[in-house]
């Protein structure tokens, strides 16, 4: 099964593209379009949908290519995208928002709000903390998951996601292994990306608060933001305004259906360029957007500061906030991000906090090394217009 990552057609299927312009130079455009158009007849993706913030403000948001390749309908900035494991970053935010009101603490246990036994087999008297799973150090491993085909299935997903979790992580559960659904560690100490740590995440807004995850989003920020097509379940969005994904396969993309998986907190949003940017913009102006105060700073502030963990070896300078991942980037100065993969979706959104500063782009096909190549470039950009 391919599941949600952490690290890591041709030109006439390319049309004009729509854009909104509002402060970014019509030279810059026109270059950027041209460099995306060729990009994307190279690596044979369908679609591409991006958008730049700073301080509050949508700067830019634009659509290349197309969201439907047999009816040729072309991708505009309100095109629905599977975003995947950017996903995450929402699941995060929400559950701040109710640390701020003091419903939990980031280093409680877990076990005080759930109504299912989640103890890590070899360590039971070490309680596993909200700040264990927005940091992936809660020894929860996706290894049965992740091997595990009968979990996807077309469109929304139809296991309810308590019953997913207490079959995955309490004893004598249908999924449950002591020794793949945790790792041998001990909670806070190893670093290993878990969908279903996030799931579980999710799943514990609806124990702090009256409202589960989907309702809370929506009336904390999908409806507040003007995410209009922003969505947890296709069923409740429009068909017609959903990216259909895609494969590569010999140059050539093959539609796949949609997928749907029951961690869904993890990694099954599915919004649109315009809408997610509404999202960015108020992380990157203090939290507060329109007079509307959504997250305090200090909050803001905590979901992006690093955590005292090892994330790669092999690469020391990435580090882990709560749900973000930080970078150095190639010139200097640091990023906070977050990818996503999924069979027909291929994902990024950035933050450069101390600019004001974000971008996304969204791509209706798997991902591969000749896309993420080209991805990169496109976020780099992306970047060094949004500080221009």
């Amino acid at each position: 099964m391919h599941r949600r990552e952490a690290l890591r057609m041709g030109a006439a299927l390319l049309t004009v593209p729509f854009a909104r312009r509002l402060r970014a130079a019509p030279s810059w455009e026109q270059e950027f379009a041209e460099f995306v158009q060729q990009g994307l007849a190279q690596t044979g993706t369908p679609g591409l949908s991006v958008a730049i913030v700073r301080a509050g403000e949508v700067r830019f948001s634009a659509g290349y290519g197309l969201a439907n390749v047999k009816a040729k309908v072309p991708v505009t900035p309100d095109t629905g995208f599977h975003i995947a494991s950017v996903s995450k970053v929402v699941t995060g935010a929400a559950l701040l928002q109710l640390q701020e009101q003091q419903r939990y603490q980031l280093d409680e246990p877990i076990s005080r709000y759930l109504d299912f036994e989640v103890v890590h087999p070899q360590f039971p008297a070490v309680p596993i903390t909200f700040r264990h799973l927005f940091t992936h150090t809660s020894g929860i491993s996706d290894a049965v998951y992740g091997g595990t085909k009968e979990f996807a299935v077309t469109g929304d997903p139809t296991l309810p996601l308590r019953d997913f979790l207490t079959g995955y992580l309490s004893p004598g559960g249908r999924w449950y292994a002591a020794d793949k659904c945790f790792l041998a560690a001990r909670p806070g100490t190893q670093w290993q990306y878990s969908n279903v740590a996030i799931a579980l995440l999710g799943y514990l807004a609806g124990r702090v608060s009256p409202d589960p995850l989907e309702k809370l989003t929506q009336q904390q920020f999908f409806g507040p933001l003007g995410m209009r097509n922003t969505g947890w379940k296709l069923s409740k969005l429009s068909a017609a305004k959903v990216a259909r994904p895609y494969k590569i396969v010999a140059g050539q993309a093959q539609e796949l259906p949609p997928t749907g998986y029951p961690d869904w907190p993890a990694g099954l949003l599915r919004t649109s360029a315009r809408d997610f940017a509404q999202f960015l913009a108020m992380l990157t102006n203090q939290g507060k957007l329109a007079g509307h105060q959504y997250l305090r700073p200090d909050t803001l502030q905590a979901f992006l500061a690093p955590q005292p963990i090892v994330v790669s070896a092999d690469n020391p300078s990435i580090k882990q906030a709560l749900i973000w991942q930080l970078r150095e980037l190639p010139g200097g100065g640091r990023v906070a991000s977050h990818s996503g993969g999924d069979p027909g979706a291929d994902t990024v959104a950035c933050l450069q906090p101390d600019q004001g500063t974000g971008v996304l782009a969204f791509a209706n096909a798997s991902g591969n090394p000749a896309f993420r190549a080209f991805q990169k470039e496109v976020v780099l950009r992306l970047l060094k217009q949004a500080a221009a």
